[in-house]
């Protein structure tokens, strides 16, 4: 059997076209110093992390500082919800006004959620998350550390 010459040359020359290097493939393998630097400084990032890490600490030299806690209850009432278009949201809460993104006296923060239903979300200073609409009171519990 006999293979003819003509299509075993195409094909051999199809074949060695697509092993050519395209001028675009060369230019990622060369970078500015600049971006060697950042590419050293993210490859090596986790070598620097353990060699901080296994520092010793004295423990002898450490005074040891027990945290008590007490369980903390707050009570908001939201009164309305007030969203605008060109500043940020209001929340009356407790009779008192804040916008988004503030502190309540405990240091829980606010955000209004504006979508389908408008719900404002506090976040106690432990992370749980609440969430009402105007009209609900809240009972926001969670855990602070008590000064001795």
């Amino acid at each position: 059997m006999r293979v003819p010459i003509i299509p075993a040359v195409i094909i051999v020359c199809i074949a060695g076209s697509f092993q050519q290097v395209q001028p675009a493939e060369l230019a990622t393998l060369f970078t500015t110093p600049q971006e060697r630097e950042l590419i050293n400084s993210n490859r090596y990032k986790s070598e620097e992390i353990t060699q901080v890490q296994s520092t010793q600490v004295n423990d002898e030299t450490q005074p040891i500082q027990l945290l008590l806690q007490e369980e903390v209850t707050w009570e908001y009432r939201i009164s309305g919800i007030t969203l605008s278009m060109d500043g940020p949201h209001t929340v009356w809460i407790n009779s008192r006004a804040y916008e988004d993104g503030e502190q309540l006296e405990d240091s829980s923060k606010i955000k209004v959620l504006a979508g389908d239903e408008i719900k404002v979300r506090i976040t106690a200073p432990d992370g749980k998350q609440y969430y009402a609409t105007s009209g609900d009171t809240l009972e926001v519990t969670y855990l602070a550390a008590v000064e001795n």
